[in-house]
Protein backbone atom coordinates (compact mmCIF):
# COMPACT_ATOMS: atom_id res chain seq x y z
CA UNK A 1 0.00 0.00 0.00
CA UNK A 2 2.75 2.39 0.99
CA UNK A 3 4.83 1.45 -2.04
CA UNK A 4 1.86 2.00 -4.31
CA UNK A 5 1.27 5.42 -2.72
CA UNK A 6 4.88 6.45 -3.23
CA UNK A 7 4.72 5.30 -6.84
CA UNK A 8 1.63 7.42 -7.44
CA UNK A 9 3.47 10.40 -6.01
CA UNK A 10 6.71 10.00 -7.96
CA UNK A 11 5.25 8.99 -11.32
CA UNK A 12 3.97 12.52 -12.12
CA UNK A 13 7.26 14.00 -10.93
CA UNK A 14 9.26 11.60 -13.06
CA UNK A 15 7.08 12.45 -16.05
CA UNK A 16 7.55 16.19 -15.40
CA UNK A 17 11.32 15.97 -15.16
CA UNK A 18 11.46 13.70 -18.17
CA UNK A 19 9.48 16.18 -20.25
CA UNK A 20 11.63 18.99 -18.88
CA UNK A 21 14.81 17.18 -19.92
CA UNK A 22 13.34 16.41 -23.33
CA UNK A 23 12.37 20.07 -23.69
CA UNK A 24 15.87 21.22 -22.67
CA UNK A 25 17.57 18.77 -25.03
CA UNK A 26 15.29 19.70 -27.92
CA UNK A 27 15.77 23.40 -27.14
CA UNK A 28 19.54 23.04 -27.11
CA UNK A 29 19.43 21.13 -30.39
CA UNK A 30 17.21 23.78 -31.94
CA UNK A 31 19.43 26.58 -30.62
CA UNK A 32 22.50 24.79 -31.93
CA UNK A 33 20.86 24.26 -35.30
CA UNK A 34 19.73 27.88 -35.40
CA UNK A 35 23.24 29.01 -34.50
CA UNK A 36 24.69 26.92 -37.29
CA UNK A 37 22.09 28.10 -39.80
CA UNK A 38 22.53 31.71 -38.76
CA UNK A 39 26.31 31.42 -39.07
CA UNK A 40 26.01 29.93 -42.54
CA UNK A 41 23.45 32.51 -43.58
CA UNK A 42 25.55 35.35 -42.19
CA UNK A 43 28.56 34.04 -44.09
CA UNK A 44 26.49 33.84 -47.27
CA UNK A 45 25.32 37.43 -46.80
CA UNK A 46 28.85 38.62 -46.06
CA UNK A 47 30.09 36.77 -49.12
CA UNK A 48 27.43 38.38 -51.33
CA UNK A 49 28.33 41.80 -49.97
CA UNK A 50 31.99 41.10 -50.65
CA UNK A 51 31.21 39.92 -54.18
CA UNK A 52 29.23 43.08 -54.88
CA UNK A 53 32.00 45.25 -53.45
CA UNK A 54 34.63 43.53 -55.59
CA UNK A 55 32.40 43.74 -58.67
CA UNK A 56 32.08 47.50 -58.11
CA UNK A 57 35.84 47.79 -57.82
CA UNK A 58 36.22 45.89 -61.10
CA UNK A 59 33.70 48.18 -62.81
CA UNK A 60 35.39 51.32 -61.47
CA UNK A 61 38.84 50.24 -62.69
CA UNK A 62 37.47 49.19 -66.06
CA UNK A 63 35.52 52.41 -66.61
CA UNK A 64 38.39 54.67 -65.51
CA UNK A 65 40.88 53.03 -67.88
CA UNK A 66 38.50 53.18 -70.83
CA UNK A 67 37.64 56.83 -70.20
CA UNK A 68 41.25 57.99 -69.97
CA UNK A 69 42.63 55.89 -72.83
CA UNK A 70 39.88 56.82 -75.24
CA UNK A 71 40.22 60.51 -74.40
CA UNK A 72 43.77 60.15 -75.64
CA UNK A 73 42.44 58.55 -78.82
CA UNK A 74 41.36 62.04 -79.91
CA UNK A 75 44.98 63.19 -79.58
CA UNK A 76 46.13 60.30 -81.75
CA UNK A 77 43.53 61.28 -84.37
CA UNK A 78 44.76 64.89 -84.44
CA UNK A 79 48.37 63.78 -84.80
CA UNK A 80 47.45 61.31 -87.55
CA UNK A 81 45.60 63.96 -89.55
CA UNK A 82 48.20 66.73 -89.18
CA UNK A 83 51.34 66.04 -87.09
CA UNK A 84 52.72 69.54 -87.69
CA UNK A 85 49.52 71.16 -86.44
CA UNK A 86 49.56 68.96 -83.32
CA UNK A 87 53.17 69.88 -82.53
CA UNK A 88 52.60 73.61 -83.12
CA UNK A 89 49.49 73.64 -80.89
CA UNK A 90 50.75 71.04 -78.44
CA UNK A 91 50.16 73.04 -75.25
CA UNK A 92 46.51 73.79 -76.05
CA UNK A 93 45.63 70.28 -77.24
CA UNK A 94 47.37 68.49 -74.38
CA UNK A 95 45.89 70.82 -71.76
CA UNK A 96 42.34 70.10 -72.87
CA UNK A 97 42.96 66.35 -72.86
CA UNK A 98 44.51 66.22 -69.39
CA UNK A 99 41.80 68.47 -67.93
CA UNK A 100 39.08 66.05 -69.07
CA UNK A 101 40.88 62.91 -67.91
CA UNK A 102 40.65 61.40 -64.42
CA UNK A 103 44.01 59.78 -63.80
CA UNK A 104 46.24 60.86 -66.70
CA UNK A 105 49.60 61.89 -65.30
CA UNK A 106 51.10 63.14 -68.57
CA UNK A 107 50.81 62.79 -72.35
CA UNK A 108 53.51 62.79 -74.98
CA UNK A 109 54.20 62.41 -78.68
CA UNK A 110 57.20 60.57 -80.03
CA UNK A 111 58.06 61.01 -83.75
CA UNK A 112 60.10 57.97 -84.75
CA UNK A 113 59.58 56.79 -81.13
CA UNK A 114 61.68 59.59 -79.65
CA UNK A 115 59.69 61.66 -77.20
CA UNK A 116 59.71 65.27 -78.39
CA UNK A 117 56.84 66.84 -76.44
CA UNK A 118 55.43 66.11 -72.98
CA UNK A 119 52.60 67.75 -71.07
CA UNK A 120 52.89 68.84 -68.36
CA UNK A 121 56.57 69.43 -68.78
CA UNK A 122 57.24 70.14 -65.11
CA UNK A 123 58.32 66.95 -63.41
CA UNK A 124 58.61 65.11 -66.73
CA UNK A 125 61.67 66.86 -68.17
CA UNK A 126 63.68 63.59 -68.22
CA UNK A 127 61.18 62.04 -70.61
CA UNK A 128 61.91 64.60 -73.36
CA UNK A 129 64.41 63.16 -75.83
CA UNK A 130 63.97 59.60 -74.54
CA UNK A 131 64.23 56.99 -77.30
CA UNK A 132 61.56 54.43 -76.46
CA UNK A 133 63.32 51.80 -78.59
CA UNK A 134 66.23 51.74 -76.15
CA UNK A 135 64.03 50.22 -73.45
CA UNK A 136 63.15 46.56 -74.26
CA UNK A 137 59.85 46.58 -72.37
CA UNK A 138 58.63 49.84 -73.87
CA UNK A 139 59.90 48.87 -77.32
CA UNK A 140 57.82 45.70 -77.02
CA UNK A 141 54.72 47.73 -76.09
CA UNK A 142 55.13 49.78 -79.31
CA UNK A 143 55.47 46.61 -81.36
CA UNK A 144 52.27 45.22 -79.81
CA UNK A 145 50.43 48.48 -80.50
CA UNK A 146 51.51 48.22 -84.14
CA UNK A 147 50.29 44.63 -84.32
CA UNK A 148 46.94 45.56 -82.80
CA UNK A 149 46.59 48.60 -85.01
CA UNK A 150 45.40 50.54 -81.97
CA UNK A 151 46.03 51.27 -78.34
CA UNK A 152 48.03 48.91 -76.15
CA UNK A 153 48.32 49.34 -72.38
CA UNK A 154 51.64 48.45 -70.83
CA UNK A 155 52.59 48.38 -67.20
CA UNK A 156 52.63 49.34 -64.50
CA UNK A 157 56.13 50.32 -65.62
CA UNK A 158 58.95 52.26 -64.03
CA UNK A 159 58.94 55.64 -65.75
CA UNK A 160 62.03 57.49 -66.95
CA UNK A 161 60.90 60.57 -65.03
CA UNK A 162 60.34 58.46 -61.90
CA UNK A 163 57.44 56.56 -60.38
CA UNK A 164 55.10 53.89 -61.74
CA UNK A 165 52.37 54.19 -64.29
CA UNK A 166 50.30 52.49 -66.95
CA UNK A 167 51.35 53.58 -70.44
CA UNK A 168 48.77 53.54 -73.22
CA UNK A 169 50.44 53.77 -76.62
CA UNK A 170 48.84 54.67 -79.94
CA UNK A 171 50.76 53.95 -83.17
CA UNK A 172 50.64 56.84 -85.68
CA UNK A 173 50.90 56.30 -89.45
CA UNK A 174 51.41 59.06 -91.99
CA UNK A 175 49.52 57.17 -94.75
CA UNK A 176 46.21 56.50 -92.91
CA UNK A 177 44.18 54.40 -93.62
CA UNK A 178 46.78 52.19 -95.35
CA UNK A 179 48.96 52.28 -92.23
CA UNK A 180 52.14 51.25 -94.00
CA UNK A 181 54.35 54.26 -93.20
CA UNK A 182 55.00 54.43 -89.46
CA UNK A 183 55.39 58.00 -88.14
CA UNK A 184 55.78 57.47 -84.41
CA UNK A 185 53.54 57.13 -81.38
CA UNK A 186 51.36 58.96 -78.92
CA UNK A 187 51.39 57.90 -75.28
CA UNK A 188 49.51 58.71 -72.11
CA UNK A 189 50.70 57.81 -68.65
CA UNK A 190 47.98 56.83 -66.18
CA UNK A 191 48.67 57.12 -62.47
CA UNK A 192 47.99 53.47 -61.59
CA UNK A 193 48.38 53.96 -57.82
CA UNK A 194 45.82 56.76 -57.73
CA UNK A 195 43.45 54.83 -60.00
CA UNK A 196 43.55 51.73 -57.80
CA UNK A 197 43.24 53.69 -54.58
CA UNK A 198 40.16 55.57 -55.81
CA UNK A 199 38.57 52.34 -57.01
CA UNK A 200 38.28 51.24 -53.36
CA UNK A 201 40.54 48.22 -53.72
CA UNK A 202 42.80 49.38 -50.87
CA UNK A 203 39.86 49.74 -48.48
CA UNK A 204 38.74 46.11 -48.57
CA UNK A 205 39.51 44.55 -45.18
CA UNK A 206 38.06 41.04 -45.38
CA UNK A 207 39.76 39.86 -48.56
CA UNK A 208 43.11 39.77 -50.30
CA UNK A 209 42.78 41.10 -53.84
CA UNK A 210 45.14 40.84 -56.78
CA UNK A 211 45.06 41.92 -60.41
CA UNK A 212 47.18 40.46 -63.16
CA UNK A 213 47.35 40.55 -66.92
CA UNK A 214 48.64 38.02 -69.41
CA UNK A 215 51.52 39.47 -71.39
CA UNK A 216 50.84 39.60 -75.08
CA UNK A 217 54.22 38.03 -75.81
CA UNK A 218 53.12 34.99 -73.77
CA UNK A 219 56.02 35.16 -71.35
CA UNK A 220 54.57 34.73 -67.87
CA UNK A 221 51.98 36.86 -66.10
CA UNK A 222 52.27 40.42 -64.92
CA UNK A 223 50.91 41.38 -61.50
CA UNK A 224 49.26 44.80 -61.61
CA UNK A 225 48.25 44.77 -57.95
CA UNK A 226 48.58 42.44 -54.98
CA UNK A 227 50.21 39.02 -54.71
CA UNK A 228 50.33 36.20 -57.25
CA UNK A 229 49.46 33.71 -54.46
CA UNK A 230 45.83 34.93 -54.44
CA UNK A 231 45.36 33.28 -57.84
CA UNK A 232 46.17 29.82 -56.47
CA UNK A 233 42.76 29.22 -54.84
CA UNK A 234 40.67 32.38 -55.28
CA UNK A 235 37.11 32.64 -53.99
CA UNK A 236 36.19 34.82 -56.96
CA UNK A 237 37.72 35.74 -60.30
CA UNK A 238 36.41 38.54 -62.48
CA UNK A 239 37.64 39.78 -65.86
CA UNK A 240 38.62 43.43 -66.26
CA UNK A 241 38.22 44.47 -69.87
CA UNK A 242 40.77 47.04 -71.01
CA UNK A 243 41.26 48.40 -74.54
CA UNK A 244 42.56 45.57 -76.74
CA UNK A 245 43.11 43.27 -73.78
CA UNK A 246 41.89 41.79 -70.54
CA UNK A 247 43.07 41.65 -66.96
CA UNK A 248 41.90 39.31 -64.21
CA UNK A 249 40.88 40.33 -60.70
CA UNK A 250 40.98 37.62 -58.04
CA UNK A 251 40.04 37.73 -54.36
CA UNK A 252 40.54 35.42 -51.40
CA UNK A 253 38.14 35.99 -48.50
CA UNK A 254 39.18 35.78 -44.85
CA UNK A 255 35.89 36.27 -43.02
CA UNK A 256 36.11 35.78 -39.26
CA UNK A 257 34.05 32.74 -38.32
CA UNK A 258 34.51 33.16 -34.56
CA UNK A 259 32.91 36.60 -34.60
CA UNK A 260 30.05 35.31 -36.69
CA UNK A 261 29.29 32.47 -34.30
CA UNK A 262 29.51 34.75 -31.26
CA UNK A 263 27.18 37.19 -32.91
CA UNK A 264 24.80 34.36 -33.81
CA UNK A 265 24.67 33.12 -30.23
CA UNK A 266 24.02 36.58 -28.87
CA UNK A 267 21.21 37.09 -31.35
CA UNK A 268 19.64 33.66 -30.91
CA UNK A 269 19.76 33.66 -27.11
CA UNK A 270 18.33 37.17 -27.11
CA UNK A 271 15.29 36.00 -29.06
CA UNK A 272 13.56 34.81 -25.89
CA UNK A 273 13.78 38.24 -24.27
CA UNK A 274 12.58 39.99 -27.39
CA UNK A 275 9.80 37.51 -28.12
CA UNK A 276 7.40 39.17 -25.69
CA UNK A 277 8.13 42.59 -27.17
CA UNK A 278 7.74 41.24 -30.66
CA UNK A 279 4.46 39.55 -29.75
CA UNK A 280 3.20 42.75 -28.16
CA UNK A 281 4.02 44.80 -31.23
CA UNK A 282 2.52 42.09 -33.41
CA UNK A 283 -0.75 42.30 -31.49
CA UNK A 284 -0.67 46.10 -31.66
CA UNK A 285 0.00 45.91 -35.39
CA UNK A 286 -2.82 43.43 -35.94
CA UNK A 287 -5.20 45.58 -33.89
CA UNK A 288 -4.10 48.70 -35.76
CA UNK A 289 -4.63 47.01 -39.12
CA UNK A 290 -8.03 45.78 -37.95
CA UNK A 291 -8.89 49.27 -36.73
CA UNK A 292 -7.78 50.85 -40.02
CA UNK A 293 -9.68 48.25 -42.04
CA UNK A 294 -12.77 48.77 -39.90
CA UNK A 295 -12.42 52.53 -40.26
CA UNK A 296 -11.97 52.20 -44.03
CA UNK A 297 -15.14 50.10 -44.21
CA UNK A 298 -17.09 53.03 -42.74
CA UNK A 299 -15.62 55.64 -45.11
CA UNK A 300 -16.61 56.66 -48.61
CA UNK A 301 -13.56 56.01 -50.76
CA UNK A 302 -13.91 59.12 -52.94
CA UNK A 303 -14.88 61.83 -50.45
CA UNK A 304 -13.60 60.24 -47.21
CA UNK A 305 -16.98 61.04 -45.64
CA UNK A 306 -18.96 58.51 -43.64
CA UNK A 307 -20.59 55.97 -45.96
CA UNK A 308 -24.07 54.42 -45.87
CA UNK A 309 -23.00 51.70 -43.45
CA UNK A 310 -21.58 54.21 -40.98
CA UNK A 311 -24.68 56.42 -41.32
CA UNK A 312 -27.01 53.50 -40.63
CA UNK A 313 -25.00 52.54 -37.54
CA UNK A 314 -25.23 56.05 -36.13
CA UNK A 315 -28.96 56.35 -36.85
CA UNK A 316 -29.56 52.96 -35.23
CA UNK A 317 -27.72 54.10 -32.10
CA UNK A 318 -29.75 57.33 -31.95
CA UNK A 319 -33.05 55.49 -32.35
CA UNK A 320 -32.18 52.93 -29.69
CA UNK A 321 -31.17 55.44 -27.03
CA UNK A 322 -33.53 55.51 -24.08
CA UNK A 323 -33.55 59.30 -23.82
CA UNK A 324 -34.84 59.65 -27.42
CA UNK A 325 -32.63 62.60 -28.46
CA UNK A 326 -34.08 64.99 -30.98
CA UNK A 327 -32.18 65.40 -34.26
CA UNK A 328 -32.76 66.33 -37.87
CA UNK A 329 -31.84 64.59 -41.09
CA UNK A 330 -30.90 66.48 -44.27
CA UNK A 331 -31.22 64.67 -47.59
CA UNK A 332 -29.04 66.49 -50.13
CA UNK A 333 -29.01 65.79 -53.86
CA UNK A 334 -26.71 67.37 -56.42
CA UNK A 335 -28.75 68.90 -59.27
CA UNK A 336 -27.57 68.25 -62.83
CA UNK A 337 -24.77 65.95 -61.76
CA UNK A 338 -25.31 63.55 -64.68
CA UNK A 339 -24.84 66.44 -67.08
CA UNK A 340 -21.48 67.25 -65.50
CA UNK A 341 -20.32 63.66 -66.01
CA UNK A 342 -21.63 63.57 -69.58
CA UNK A 343 -20.23 66.94 -70.66
CA UNK A 344 -16.99 67.25 -68.68
CA UNK A 345 -16.21 63.62 -67.83
CA UNK A 346 -16.14 61.56 -64.67
CA UNK A 347 -12.96 63.23 -63.43
CA UNK A 348 -14.82 66.53 -63.22
CA UNK A 349 -17.75 64.78 -61.55
CA UNK A 350 -15.49 63.23 -58.93
CA UNK A 351 -13.84 66.57 -58.17
CA UNK A 352 -17.25 68.22 -57.85
CA UNK A 353 -18.41 65.57 -55.38
CA UNK A 354 -15.27 66.07 -53.27
CA UNK A 355 -15.70 69.86 -53.49
CA UNK A 356 -19.31 69.68 -52.27
CA UNK A 357 -18.35 67.19 -49.55
CA UNK A 358 -15.71 69.60 -48.20
CA UNK A 359 -18.20 72.50 -48.24
CA UNK A 360 -20.76 70.43 -46.32
CA UNK A 361 -18.20 69.50 -43.66
CA UNK A 362 -17.05 73.12 -43.36
CA UNK A 363 -20.58 74.44 -42.87
CA UNK A 364 -21.96 72.07 -40.24
CA UNK A 365 -20.96 71.68 -36.61
CA UNK A 366 -18.37 69.27 -35.27
CA UNK A 367 -21.11 67.31 -33.56
CA UNK A 368 -22.94 66.74 -36.87
CA UNK A 369 -22.31 63.89 -39.34
CA UNK A 370 -21.95 64.26 -43.11
CA UNK A 371 -22.27 61.05 -45.15
CA UNK A 372 -22.29 60.16 -48.82
CA UNK A 373 -24.71 57.31 -49.35
CA UNK A 374 -24.21 56.85 -53.07
CA UNK A 375 -23.89 58.69 -56.37
CA UNK A 376 -24.61 62.38 -55.84
CA UNK A 377 -26.65 61.92 -52.65
CA UNK A 378 -25.54 63.10 -49.22
CA UNK A 379 -27.14 62.77 -45.78
CA UNK A 380 -26.41 65.12 -42.85
CA UNK A 381 -27.34 64.28 -39.24
CA UNK A 382 -27.92 67.50 -37.29
CA UNK A 383 -27.73 66.60 -33.61
CA UNK A 384 -29.56 68.62 -30.95
CA UNK A 385 -31.34 70.55 -33.64
CA UNK A 386 -35.08 69.97 -34.13
CA UNK A 387 -36.52 73.44 -34.66
CA UNK A 388 -37.66 73.91 -38.29
CA UNK A 389 -36.48 77.50 -38.10
CA UNK A 390 -32.96 76.51 -37.07
CA UNK A 391 -32.88 73.67 -39.58
CA UNK A 392 -33.89 75.98 -42.38
CA UNK A 393 -31.15 78.38 -41.31
CA UNK A 394 -28.64 75.53 -41.64
CA UNK A 395 -30.05 74.61 -45.07
CA UNK A 396 -29.74 78.23 -46.21
CA UNK A 397 -26.19 78.38 -44.91
CA UNK A 398 -25.23 75.28 -46.90
CA UNK A 399 -26.95 76.54 -50.05
CA UNK A 400 -25.19 79.90 -49.79
CA UNK A 401 -21.78 78.30 -49.24
CA UNK A 402 -22.15 75.99 -52.25
CA UNK A 403 -23.39 78.75 -54.55
CA UNK A 404 -20.68 81.21 -53.50
CA UNK A 405 -17.81 78.74 -53.78
CA UNK A 406 -17.72 77.29 -57.31
CA UNK A 407 -15.24 74.56 -58.24
CA UNK A 408 -12.53 75.83 -60.59
CA UNK A 409 -12.24 73.12 -63.23
CA UNK A 410 -9.80 73.63 -66.07
CA UNK A 411 -9.67 77.36 -65.22
CA UNK A 412 -13.45 77.65 -65.46
CA UNK A 413 -15.93 78.01 -62.54
CA UNK A 414 -18.21 75.01 -62.09
CA UNK A 415 -21.17 75.95 -59.89
CA UNK A 416 -23.07 73.29 -58.00
CA UNK A 417 -26.77 73.34 -57.19
CA UNK A 418 -28.34 71.41 -54.32
CA UNK A 419 -31.83 70.16 -53.57
CA UNK A 420 -32.25 69.68 -49.82
CA UNK A 421 -35.07 68.06 -47.89
CA UNK A 422 -35.15 67.41 -44.16
CA UNK A 423 -36.97 65.34 -41.58
CA UNK A 424 -37.08 65.81 -37.80
CA UNK A 425 -36.94 62.86 -35.45
CA UNK A 426 -39.45 63.48 -32.69
CA UNK A 427 -39.73 59.97 -31.29
CA UNK A 428 -42.76 58.95 -33.32
CA UNK A 429 -40.85 57.38 -36.21
CA UNK A 430 -40.53 53.66 -35.77
CA UNK A 431 -37.70 52.95 -38.23
CA UNK A 432 -34.74 54.49 -39.98
CA UNK A 433 -36.36 53.93 -43.37
CA UNK A 434 -39.38 55.95 -42.31
CA UNK A 435 -37.16 58.86 -41.31
CA UNK A 436 -35.14 58.66 -44.50
CA UNK A 437 -38.33 58.47 -46.56
CA UNK A 438 -39.62 61.71 -45.00
CA UNK A 439 -36.38 63.53 -45.82
CA UNK A 440 -36.31 62.01 -49.31
CA UNK A 441 -39.86 63.16 -50.02
CA UNK A 442 -39.03 66.71 -48.97
CA UNK A 443 -35.88 66.64 -51.10
CA UNK A 444 -37.84 65.72 -54.23
CA UNK A 445 -40.35 68.44 -53.44
CA UNK A 446 -37.48 70.93 -53.23
CA UNK A 447 -36.05 69.63 -56.53
CA UNK A 448 -39.44 70.00 -58.24
CA UNK A 449 -39.80 73.50 -56.83
CA UNK A 450 -36.32 74.40 -58.15
CA UNK A 451 -37.25 73.18 -61.63
CA UNK A 452 -40.46 75.27 -61.61
CA UNK A 453 -38.49 78.30 -60.55
CA UNK A 454 -36.00 77.78 -63.40
CA UNK A 455 -38.78 77.56 -65.98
Amino acid sequence: MKSSHLGSIFRPRIGFWFLTMVYLVVSMLILGLMTSLYSERHRAIATDIMRNQIALIRSEIEASIFIDTYLADSLATVVTINPDFAIENWEMIATKLVDKAHYVRNVGIAPNDVISHVYPLQGNEKAVGFDVKTNPVQRRSIELAKQLGGVYIAGPLTLVQGGLGLIARYPIYSDYPLNQVYWGSVSIVIDSNKLLMNSGITHVQDANISIRKVNKDGIGDSIVYGSDSVFEEPDIELPINVPNGQWTLAAKYHLKDDQLITLAKVIIYSIGGFSAIFTYFLIVLLYRNYHLAHKASLRDELTQLSNRRCLMNQLQELLQRADKPMFALLNIDLNGFKGVNDELGHAAGDELLKHVANLLVDNVRNSDTVARIGGDEFIVILRNLDSPKHIQAMVDKIQTAVKSHPLIWQQQPLRASLSIGFAVYDGTQTSINELLQQADTQMYQAKAEAKRTET
